[in-house]
């Protein structure tokens, strides 16, 4: 006891050695006989007088349970001392463990005094009963979580929110953790400094630093712990705890790679965004139970092979061999991205190729799926004779034929397909006139062509279509914006801001540009809740740059093999800046120069940048264009500052515009400096800020 109580007084002050330390780790081991021995010892004290054979029996019964109570609080003092935990759970736990202790050699000591004296050696009894109970209630809560012991007694199922209105944190990222981490990180318990029941905790990370580097989650804690060998000491979940499932691990790996946003609605992502496409697969409800093909699984090592930033594939369900693929990005596609598919053409039984330029000749390669049972051709460049060649598809159940130039003539050569039952066929060539004789020839099929308003329901309308492909643009050109439900109010906005109902010009025909823009536009209409708003950059090229020639290189964790990134005409994807089409610079300035083989005269120089506070990543602190006709004998011609960003700015891509000077030049030095130090809202306050750079663009 007088060990025990040393250790509690100058526990601050003590350091133990190794072999000490083993001690302490018998604790878990320990801690099950005192808890039996003392209680069985309260209870016959309640008893009856005994014989004087059977007290001296239990006579060695306190005392053995007084004694083991002492070791066990020793080794519990021990084991805290090597442990980074830290909390008040843990402090009672402490407390309650000496307590039960110091209970258990005065029943021993003192027992003669207290069979004196029955109420109180009964109020005794029932006190350390109540110690014993709390104290492994909280030691429980330390290694089970919070509330473990009654938690079968308020559990329940929480439901999940549908994924049009699912916050990406708080509705899928932080319930993950809370079942699976939070056990150990925990206000209560803060197992190496990590709190992991808020987003404050989450961003800022613990003992062994930040938690993920957003857009990288190679290269990220949390997905390096994820994914150690389960007998690894540093895996987690500890091998003793409940495991992430490969839907939850792979959930944390494409938010991170998505760039870890917070407060952000799942749909406000981009459609094409993996996190979205798997976040909204977790918060479906159950449906029927998924269908048996009877064809085998493919090759796991192709699939990986197959996968990229641009072509998703995941299986269809759990233990399906049926596959799903997801094919983005307008300037990538070409039609070798889909016969790279052919080698999984018995496995793939849904293809998702809208807004692509997928034209007549790339049938050819989609008919070789022959299992094919769902098929998104939605805004593509199909033509009425691509169309036609669909019909060898025999398991066909739906098909998206939306924005594409298919006829009714046909069209009804593909509605005879067996197994055909939904068509989607809005804003196409098909009016209702020819659609109507359709409807009755094929009452089996279901046709989609926009939404009619029934007045039975209350919802958010969905974005508008910008049917134009973002980016760059030498020519003046039009954009048109449609929206496949009747009767809706479409505003945009061409200055970044976000439009609404009363604000932002009302589209009525194709806009037609001739500068750099940033498109948004959001759909209204009486009775329904206002969309959000879809989103496009469209930058005017005037003078192209002949090569660029790096002062300072990016950093190597956001860099690109390709020297002329930056002036590539290509602009960085929004959801993914880890592609090699962004370049990062954190704790230098990112400059460069520009070299034109004739003299030029330029206005303006714009910057794609992007901005996501929670991943440090802000605009410039300070920008500088020098020019001349040679980087020996250069002049500012423009500089521009920006104002520290508040804290929780939403996410986005913007353009940065430096007016300049009128000069005749032939190279441009340009100089982007980044915040030196993040402001105090941020949770690495002091550390400098990142900035991004897509493209560079003279006018």
């Amino acid at each position: 006891m007088i060990f025990l109580l040393f250790l509690v007084v100058f526990e601050s002050l003590v350091k133990i050695p190794s072999w000490v330390a083993v001690g302490g780790r018998l604790h878990p081991l320990l801690l099950h006989f005192p808890i039996v021995l003392l209680l069985i010892a309260f209870f016959i004290s309640w008893l009856p007088a005994k014989n004087k054979t059977s007290e001296e029996w239990l006579a060695l019964l306190r005392q053995v349970a007084a004694l083991s109570a002492v070791i066990t609080a020793i080794a519990g003092m021990l084991l805290s001392l090597e442990d980074d935990d830290a909390g008040n759970v843990l402090l009672l736990h402490k407390i309650g463990g000496v307590v039960t202790a110091l209970l258990g050699y005065l029943f021993y000591a003192y027992y003669e005094l207290l069979e004196n004296r029955p109420a109180v050696k009964k109020g005794f009894t029932i006190a350390g009963a109540l110690v014993i109970t709390a104290t492994g209630h909280w030691g429980a809560t330390l290694t089970h979580g919070e509330n473990y012991v009654l938690e079968p007694v308020y559990k329940f199922k929480k439901d999940l929110p549908p994924p049009e209105k699912a916050i990406v944190f708080s509705d899928i990222i932080q319930p993950i953790l809370n079942s699976k981490c939070a056990a150990c990180h925990n206000p209560s318990k803060l197992k190496g400094e990590l709190l992991l029941t808020d987003a404050d905790g989450v961003l800022e990370g613990g003992k062994s630093g930040e938690l993920f580097k957003p857009g990288q989650p190679e290269m990220s804690l949390l997905i390096e712990r994820l994914h150690l060998p389960l007998n690894e000491k540093k895996h987690m979940p500890p091998a003793s705890k409940p495991q992430l499932t490969d839907a939850e691990a792979a959930l944390l790996y494409a938010w991170i790679k998505s760039g870890a946003v917070m407060d952000t609605l799942l749909f406000s992502l981009p459609e094409q965004d993996t996190f979205r496409i798997l976040a909204t697969n977790y918060l479906q409800p159950e449906g029927p139970a998924a269908p048996v093909y009877d064809f085998k699984a493919a090759d796991e090592k192709k699939v990986k092979e197959l996968n990229n930033n641009y072509r998703v594939i995941v299986p269809l369900g759990k233990g399906s061999p049926a596959l799903s693929v997801n094919l983005y990005g307008r300037n990538i596609y070409t039609s070798k991205s889909l016969e790279e598919l052919l080698p999984l053409k018995q496995q793939i039984v849904e293809l998702n190729l809208a807004h692509l330029p997928v034209k007549d000749e790339d049938i050819k390669t989609i008919k070789q799926f022959a299992n094919l049972e769902k098929l998104n051709l939605n805004y593509t460049e199909l033509s009425s004779a691509g169309v036609e060649q669909l019909t060898s598809l025999s398991k066909l159940r739906e098909l998206m034929l939306s924005g594409t130039q298919v006829t009714a003539t046909s069209l009804e050569k593909v509605l005879g397909l067996d197994k055909l039952k939904s068509v989607y066929i809005w804003d196409t060539p098909v009016d209702s006139l020819q659609l109507q004789p359709l409807k009755t020839k094929f009452s089996n099929i279901r046709f989609e062509t926009g939404f009619k308003d029934d007045g039975a329901e209350i919802t958010q309308l969905s974005p508008p279509v910008i049917k134009a492909t973002q980016g760059i643009f030498h020519n003046a050109k039009t954009i048109e914006i449609t929206h496949p439900f009747t009767g809706v109010e479409i505003r945009y906005t061409l200055d970044g801001t976000q439009p609404d109902s009363v604000t932002g010009m009302i589209y009525t025909e194709p806009i037609p540009i001739d500068r750099s823009v940033t498109l948004k536009a959001s759909a209204h209409k009486s009775g329904w809740y206002g969309s959000m708003a879809a989103q496009a950059t469209f930058i005017r090229q005037g003078f192209v740059p002949d090569s660029i020639d790096y002062i300072t290189q990016a950093d190597p964790q956001y860099h690109s093999d390709e020297p002329r990134v930056l002036i590539d005409g290509a602009l960085g994807s929004f959801t993914n800046i880890a592609n090699g089409e962004w370049l990062g610079y954190q704790t230098r300035e990112a400059a460069f120069y520009l070299f034109f083989n004739e003299k030029v005269s330029p206005n303006e120089v714009l910057i794609q940048m992007m901005k996501n506070t929670g991943g440090d990543i802000f605009p410039a602190a300070r920008l500088e264009v020098w020019g001349g006709l040679n980087e020996g004998h250069l002049q500012l011609l423009g500089r521009k500052s920006n104002p520290i960003p508040e804290k929780s700015e939403p996410r986005t891509s913007f353009q940065e515009v430096i007016p300049l000077s009128r000069a005749e030049v032939q190279c441009l030095k340009i100089i982007i400096y980044p915040v030196s130090s993040l402001p105090a809202w941020n949770r690495r306050k002091g550390n400098p800020a990142w900035i991004m750079l897509s493209e560079v663009v003279v006018n």
